[in-house]
């Protein structure tokens, strides 16, 4: 049988459990600071990317919504008279990147599918300044932007995923390639009875032709879409 003295040795190896010092907080706290940034800084990606995405379809929408009121002949009360003689559709201005307008171009067939007036004139941030053919005013919000928009011209061009050394567009600022013109204003309009897209800029008048628009928006951590829309009516994001 051991004696109690044995035990005493035993009993003495145990000590009381002991806290963290301040070395361990320390760190602890860096730790959690470290992974709560990634967590900040990632949700801030996704968040840019899931806003510039939303935006790109948003402005599908509205062409879409331009082409609806063109083939379905949307009754047009601009000017308080209303009339069915209209065609439909987007402005861009490049004195104003982060709006766009609805309009309606008077005069069907023999108007001249663009919007007679410009930002400033017919339109600002806080909507229509004439109701002769503005009919809405679209803003971009939360630093969202266009980054440009281009007429695409019909040969030269492969496409609007083709790398930049293979495009062909004359667009507000920075063309492909650079020594194709700057365009000051971008109008897609749609005219009964065709979906077709009608697609002007101000260097239609020298006879310049477009097979398709293309809207480049951007985010503000630079997260990019393209919304494209071809003379044939076809939208279309990337």
């Amino acid at each position: 049988m051991k004696s109690h003295s044995t035990l005493y040795p035993l009993l003495s190896t145990f000590s009381p459990r002991r806290g963290f010092t301040l070395v361990e907080l320390l760190v602890a706290i860096a730790l959690f600071g470290t992974i709560a940034t990634l967590i900040l800084l990632s949700y801030r990606k996704v968040s840019n990317q899931l806003f510039v995405t939303t935006l790109a379809y948003e402005l599908a929408l509205s062409l879409r919504q331009a082409q609806s009121y063109g083939v379905s002949v949307h009754e047009f009360q601009g000017g308080g008279a209303g009339t069915f003689n209209v065609g439909y559709g987007l402005h861009f201005d490049s004195e104003s990147l982060n709006t766009y307008a609805l309009f309606a171009d008077q005069g069907g067939e023999s108007g001249d599918a663009v919007l007679n007036g410009s930002y400033g004139t017919a339109y600002n941030t806080t909507g229509c300044l004439s109701a002769t053919e503005c009919m809405n005013v679209f803003l971009l919000e939360k630093g969202n932007r266009i980054y440009k928009f281009c007429g695409v011209l019909p040969t030269g061009d492969l496409g609007r995923d083709a790398p930049d050394s293979e495009k062909n567009e004359e667009c507000n600022t920075l063309s492909l390639p650079a020594s194709n013109p700057a365009i000051t204003y971008l109008d897609v309009t749609f005219l009964r009875p065709n979906p077709d897209a009608i697609i002007k800029t101000n260097q239609s008048v020298f006879g310049h032709q477009y097979k398709a628009a293309r809207i480049y928006v951007i985010s503000p951590s630079g997260d990019k879409r393209v919304v494209e829309v071809a003379n044939t009516g076809q939208i279309s994001i990337k």
